[in-house]
């Protein structure tokens, strides 16, 4: 008895399958779901703060005002990695129809906080991926604020 090519073929299709889907599904059910915090019962409330959040791809109202009177935008990527959460966060400033950056955070881990000067203390409180086939994309976070007393805060968070 012989084993046709077909057949063959089959079997090492179904073996490549198998070995794109299973890692990909443990993938994403170990580390990439939100549930994935609650096991560690570490949860961070922003109780007297503001939570801010940015949503990637969709242009944001400034996070407030410099005493100068220049808008401040706040911008964040977010991930879960081997079951860490984590997430940078960016600033921009606005003069003139002109935008730079303000300042730069690469990488929060859960609970960790950054202070910016004359803006105030971010503290990471939630981080989430957005992984699609094993491509990195622009995961989201949650940031409790406490603003600086000189940074006035738009009505709108």
């Amino acid at each position: 008895m012989s084993i046709r090519p077909t057949r063959i073929r089959t079997i090492v299709v179904a073996v490549l399958v198998l070995a794109f889907v299973i890692p990909w599904t443990y993938a994403h059910i170990a580390y990439a779901w939100p549930w994935k915090r609650f096991q560690t019962g570490t949860l961070i409330s922003c109780d007297d703060q503001y939570s801010i959040t940015s949503r990637p791809g969709q242009s944001e109202p400034p996070l407030g005002f410099l005493p100068d009177g220049t808008p401040i935008f706040f911008g964040s990527t977010g991930r879960i990695n081997m079951g860490v959460e984590s997430a940078g966060i960016s600033l921009a400033s606005q003069r003139n129809n002109h935008f730079s950056n303000f300042a730069r955070v690469s990488q929060l881990h859960l609970g960790e906080s950054t202070t910016i000067e004359g803006v105030g203390t971010f503290t990471l409180s939630r981080a989430h991926s957005r992984i699609v086939w094993f491509t990195p994309n622009p995961g989201g976070a949650t940031f409790c604020f406490t603003p600086d007393p000189t940074f006035t805060v738009n009505p709108y968070f």
